[in-house]
Parts: structure tokens; C-alpha cells; sequence
């Protein structure tokens, strides 16, 4: 990130490395690069056990101007705290407990092998963003045919 922003705000922000940020490895989607670009809605390409960190989802939920985050899974890892409404998550969990999950799951520490995630067991939902020659946009979640309309910013 250049300590000048050469870009200006953004429309729609697709979060780097899965939705990770820090103080992950990656170090991507630091409060430096996410709030410099503004971005009015966010889409994060996670699935349930990677992305959408706590750390991350609350850079990205405080941004200034955000409007709506859309994510393609229900992330494991930022619990209730951090989970978006169902109507902007493209998939569920793998392997639907009785309840949603309150906090974070813990991965295990480093060196030591997570358990093996399930087998992926449903249709698999993607996120559709359509642009307009007016600089008004959509976004589609295609998992329960669900469309918001942005209008053009100014």
C-alpha cells in the first residue's frame, strides 16, 4: 500500500487473502488499505474455516461509507460478533451444528494439523456483482435469490 492513495474510494472492495487481515501472516485488509479505499460494500471470498477472522471482519465492518459486506461462506472463525446477516452469505456451514456458533472457532495452534473439514455437502453459491453504465450497481446472492441495488455514488 502506498502511503498515497493513487485510487481514490472504491464501489466494491474484494477483501484480499480470503477475507484474512491482520495480525495474520498475510497482513492483508489492514485498517491502513480497507479505510484509505472506502469501500460502500465488501465481498469476501471465505470459506467456513478460512477468512472472515475477527480481526479482519472488524477492519472491514468499520470502514467509513460501508453499506453491506457479502461473504460466499458462514465463517467458523468470527463467531456471532462478526457474522454478516444470512441474506448476504452465499453458503452455509459444511456441517450444520444445532446451533450457530457464538464465538470463534479456535484453529489449533501452529505446527498441529486441523481436523479434516467435511465433505462439502450441497449446492455450491456464488456472488454475482452487476454493473451499470450509470455507476449504479447490484449484488446477487443466488442461495435464496436475494438482489440489493446501489445506486451510483457521487
Amino acid at each position: 500500500m502506498c502511503p498515497e492513495n493513487h485510487i481514490g474510494t472504491v464501489d466494491v472492495l474484494f477483501a484480499g487473502h480470503h477475507g484474512q487481515g491482520p495480525p495474520s501472516p498475510v497482513g492483508s485488509n489492514t485498517p491502513q488499505l480497507v479505510n484509505a479505499l472506502a469501500p460502500r460494500v465488501s465481498i469476501i471470498n471465505n470459506g467456513t474455516r478460512k477468512g472472515g477472522q475477527p480481526e479482519s471482519m472488524s477492519v472491514i465492518l468499520n470502514s467509513p461509507g460501508l453499506e453491506d459486506v457479502w461473504m460466499l461462506h458462514f465463517s467458523l472463525l468470527s463467531g456471532q460478533e462478526y457474522t454478516v446477516p444470512g441474506m448476504f452469505i452465499a453458503n452455509t456451514i459444511d456441517d450444520q451444528g444445532d446451533a450457530m456458533p457464538i464465538g470463534p472457532w479456535t484453529a489449533p495452534p501452529q505446527g498441529q494439523q486441523a481436523p479434516p473439514a467435511p465433505v462439502h455437502n450441497g449446492p455450491a453459491n456464488w456472488i454475482k456483482v452487476s454493473a451499470n453504465r450509470d455507476g449504479s450497481f447490484s449484488v446477487t446472492n443466488p442461495r435464496h435469490n436475494f438482489t440489493k441495488m446501489y445506486a451510483a455514488s457521487n
